[in-house]
């Protein structure tokens, strides 16, 4: 019973596995490009959600010493947060040809990890989720996308490339990155219109939107279609 009510109230996880499963069962196809370490993220990805939830749900799992700091698990959130946009970042920067965007993603970089620094001045991020600095790196995200098909069409190939597994990583990140950020801030800033609107579960049809996509681009894409 307990593991059908941590499938109900986790479904989305459910994305993550299955996700995971078709990035290894299609490695081949860019074992060798710059997602190579892709599924290790997925991986991560998979692993800080199954931790997260243990640590929200159990007291006898925990970070800290103190009961009342028992459930807190933003700590994860804000350390993955930063090495999932890194990891992205730098994948972007490598694919992108024009030298002029690539050093906007190392500002970019630069301004993602600052604004954690800053942030990490006025909440403390052991027990609290830095939210503006998430939704910093978040938009830094979906500019390199923007780049990186600006980029794309800048060298005369079609921005709409099915075989490519880089052109449905890109959609999948801009699909959620550019609206996740919204949604989060007002769950910490305004928990009234969160559940009044059941944000919640719109963030998770998100989710689901997003790794829907990401599977889609490992069984459609091909190795000499990567760019």
């Amino acid at each position: 019973m307990k593991i059908w009510t941590f499938v109900q109230e986790n479904y989305y996880m459910l994305i993550y596995a299955l996700t995971l499963f078709v990035s290894l069962s299609t490695y081949r196809k860019y074992y060798d490009t710059a997602l190579k370490y892709f599924p290790m993220i997925i991986t991560y990805t998979l692993l800080n959600e199954i931790l997260g939830y243990l640590v929200r749900t159990y007291d006898d799992i925990s970070f800290f010493n103190e009961m009342k700091y028992s459930n807190y698990n933003d700590v994860i959130y804000n350390i993955y947060a930063i090495i999932f946009f890194c990891f992205f970042y730098h994948v972007y920067r490598k694919l992108i040809a024009n030298v002029k965007y690539k050093k906007w993603i190392t500002y970019g970089t630069f301004i993602m990890l600052t604004s954690y620094v800053i942030s990490a001045q006025f909440q403390n991020p052991l027990d609290t989720n830095l939210f503006y600095a998430l939704g910093i790196g978040s938009y830094i995200l979906v500019f390199c996308v923007a780049l990186y098909f600006k980029d794309i069409k800048e060298k005369n190939h079609n921005l709409i490339q099915p075989h490519n597994l880089m052109f449905w990583v890109s959609i999948s990140l801009i699909s959620f990155y550019s609206v996740f950020p919204i949604i989060y801030i007002i769950g910490y800033t305004d928990y009234q219109i969160w559940e009044t609107y059941g944000l919640r579960s719109i963030l998770r049809a998100l989710i689901v939107i997003m790794y829907s996509l990401l599977i889609v681009g490992f069984l459609k894409g091909r190795r000499l279609a990567f760019k």
